[in-house]
């Protein structure tokens, strides 16, 4: 049947992606980044996954896991590129925007809000959630199967946009991204407040 064939297609890519991993990265890191490279792509759609080569796939992924790599807790870092081959190892033809952040409500509307308020139409939009354990200065050290106190839940989002081409225009969605984060963080942990102060209120009610 054609689902078979396409669960058998992604499959196949998957596993190429995979392949590329043990071939491309030092020993010590290929389980790590197996792992998150399944993470990653787990949730993407068929038809978005063949669109694209092997190659693409790996470095998107690899980009975005190095970006990841050290963030301490309550940090959002995002970032708005023309990845190349030369500097990045992968290409498209569109602009890329990386997020990594704590996982929280709100963070996709969020980001398809402030970038079509840019006039910019979304070609893909991955947003795996991955149990990341970091040491006390935020370094990566694994990815685990599932979230727990010591390996929380982060999010990464990739957004693949139409191409901006001035570096001006880049810095700009960047600052501006970087904002609406910084105020859905503060709304999430504004409401998380406001919910205990509510119970406590209640309990000596």
């Amino acid at each position: 049947s054609s689902d078979r064939a396409a669960r058998e297609a992604r499959h196949r890519v998957l596993e190429e992606v995979v392949q590329m991993v043990s071939e491309k990265v030092l020993a010590g890191q290929q389980e790590t980044l197996t792992a998150f490279v399944r993470r990653y792509y787990g949730q993407v759609a068929t038809e978005d996954l063949l669109e694209r080569g092997v190659a693409d796939l790996y470095g998107a992924a690899l980009t975005h896991f190095d970006f990841g790599r050290r963030r301490l807790p309550g940090n959002t870092k995002v970032r708005v590129f023309n990845p190349t081959l030369a500097e990045h190892g992968w290409q498209s033809s569109h602009t890329v925007v990386e997020i990594v952040n704590d996982d929280m409500p709100f963070l996709v509307d969020s980001v398809t809000m402030e970038i079509n308020r840019h006039g910019l139409s979304l070609h893909l939009f991955v947003h795996p959630l991955i149990p990341i354990r970091r040491s006390a200065d935020g370094t990566l050290e694994a990815v685990e199967q599932k979230a727990t106190p010591k390996a929380p839940a982060e999010s990464y989002i990739h957004v693949e946009i139409d191409r901006i081409t001035e570096a001006s225009g880049l810095d700009e969605l960047t600052r501006h991204l970087e904002r609406v984060l910084d105020q859905v963080r503060a709304a999430v942990t504004d409401w998380s407040t406001m919910r205990d102060r509510v119970k406590a209120i209640l309990a000596e009610l």
